[in-house]
């Protein structure tokens, strides 16, 4: 069930040559001209804070910025506030929960993209390196404009759009994964002798995302504190018992799908499994008379496109003897993913990212039972075959290799199926010539954001660390849309293929440790006996 909060970056203010133009006083002029250019010269720091708006959901932001090249921006929207951090060095975020983790990947991009605009580093070569390069002029939506490609840290491209006339900027346009984002910023006005956008607006049409910014208070050279930079410590939002070093939680596997149960508010539910899931989601109907109101909608992706989320505080969520409080929650009617009964309880949603990172869980679909083990002072069982992995909107994501081509695939324990390929990275490599047996799926698959039709063949390998699997059946979604389109992303692997194995999922360590199957058990013969890293 691959489901994400979309991250939206906002700026103040932005910005190759072409042979006759003179792009140096193209930027010097989007600023307000040389004087202006020498004003920023002597900023050092800068602190900007306003309003926010995300869809029908209000709320405000801060920013604070160093020179040459760190950057801090809260954004509050409701009840929840995320913190996003670049150090100069690594990029992380503090995410509505207060649990803190590193970003990769075109979140971590979109970030420095934006620390790049907002230390003017387009304008000096001395702060955040990077190119540009001058493509002429277009019309954008209606407006005759001087189009910049500019190269923050030689790994993005971003598009800005500078009006004719006046030298202003009035867009920008960055690509995160397959959704444009387009940015429009207008209010311009002089501050010390140098013109800012008061006001931007940003709108993801794909996903039917727009998000406003507006400054109410800027200063140039505030007192910044450098502890903004620092990464703080993740809040503990969680009871573990005390006196044992592991909980045993007992599960259904059904249908592909792994159901626990979990007591929200004192209400007995069943909630699905998720590690796909970058939040927990409860099903609306479950929340009927918990008093536990709805604040606002955020955009989430899944498999075959976009849906919006609501936003709820809980008071508490037992699983076995585990405790999460005060947790900031999705809400959604989930009834499309409740595939059939499995227990004498109602749906009660979705356990994922809020639950999993919280304590290194091993997942054994034989016995149907989760470990959960103390988080402080944990060490692995032995005999695991260890593979790091990255965050992806907060969903492990480990790098793979499929009939010979390299790729980076999810980790989803809420896909029911098993090795899912995403159709963009399908058609990149030409990979229906390549598999056996392709044939189309007999009904559709899918969850949120909808469902798509597609194909399974049979691949001849696929391997991730020392593991080696062959023959394997696999999916591949018809749809361009949503994360079964994404272009940097190859796939997403399910529980038909996780469930060879048991599986450790170590958030703190930052990755998945596959056990072989108790003797007697089926134990995969496809292992490859590499290393034994895990311990």
């Amino acid at each position: 069930m691959r489901q994400a909060v979309l991250a939206v970056a906002f700026c103040l203010s932005a910005a190759g040559p072409s042979a006759g133009f003179n792009l140096d006083s193209l930027l010097a002029k989007s600023v307000g001209g040389e004087e202006a250019v020498a004003r920023l010269r002597a900023v050092t720091t800068m602190y900007a804070d306003g309003t926010a708006l995300l869809n029908d959901l209000p709320g405000s932001f801060e920013m604070y910025v160093a020179l040459p090249n760190r950057i801090c921006q809260r954004i509050s929207l409701g009840p929840m506030t995320v913190t996003q951090v670049f150090d100069g060095r690594d990029a992380w975020q503090q995410d509505q929960n207060g649990m803190v983790s590193e970003l990769s990947g075109y979140e971590e991009r979109t970030l420095i993209n934006l620390v790049y605009i907002q230390t003017y580093s387009y304008v000096f070569d001395d702060r955040v390196p990077g190119g540009r390069e001058y493509l002429g002029e277009e019309d954008r939506n209606g407006r005759r404009c001087h189009k910049v490609a500019f190269f923050p840290m030689f790994i993005d491209t971003l598009y800005s759009y500078f009006d004719v006339e006046s030298g202003y900027q009035l867009y920008d346009v960055i690509y995160m994964d397959n959704l444009e984002v387009e940015t429009e910023y207008r209010g311009h006005q002089s501050h010390e002798g140098v013109v800012v956008a008061f006001s931007s607006r940003a709108t993801v049409p794909m996903a039917g995302v727009s998000a406003e910014m507006t400054v109410e208070t800027l200063a140039f050279n505030a007192r910044v504190d450098p502890a903004v930079f620092t990464r703080s410590a993740s809040a503990v939002d969680y009871r573990f018992p005390v006196g044992v070093d592991s909980v045993s939680v007992p599960f259904r596997f059904v249908a592909g799908n792994i159901y626990v149960q979990a007591r929200l508010n004192g209400r007995l539910l069943t909630f699905l499994l998720d590690s796909g899931s970058s939040i927990n989601v409860f099903h609306q109907p479950a929340l009927d008379g918990l008093d536990l109101p709805v604040a606002g909608r955020l955009p989430v992706a899944g498999l075959a496109g976009y849906d919006m989320v609501g936003l709820v505080e809980t008071d508490s969520v037992l699983i076995g003897g585990l405790a999460l409080y005060s947790q900031v929650g999705g809400v959604l009617d989930l009834s499309s993913i409740a595939l059939r009964r499995v227990s004498d309880h109602p749906l009660g949603g979705i356990l994922g990212y809020d639950f999993l990172s919280r304590f290194p869980i091993l997942v054994d679909y034989d016995s149907e039972t989760l470990t959960v083990y103390e988080p402080e002072g944990f060490r692995p069982p032995p005999a695991g075959y260890a593979v790091p992995f990255q965050l992806t909107l907060q969903v492990p994501t480990i790098d793979a290799e499929l009939v010979g081509f390299s790729g980076r695939y999810l980790v989803d324990l809420g896909n029911a199926y098993g090795l899912i390929v995403n159709s963009e990275f399908c058609r990149r490599h030409g990979l229906l010539e390549r598999l056996d047996d392709v044939t189309d799926l007999p009904k559709v698959i899918g969850g949120i954001g909808g469902a798509v039709r597609g194909k399974s063949a049979y691949a001849a390998t696929f391997s991730f660390g020392d593991i080696r699997m062959t023959d394997l059946r696999i999916i591949l979604p018809d749809s361009g849309r949503g994360l079964s389109g994404s272009v940097e992303l190859a796939g997403n692997i399910g529980n038909l293929l996780l469930s060879q194995f048991r599986v450790m999922f170590d958030y703190r360590g930052q990755r998945l440790i596959f056990y072989e199957k108790a003797p007697g058990k089926g134990v995969p013969s496809r292992l490859d006996k590499g290393d034994e890293s895990a311990d």
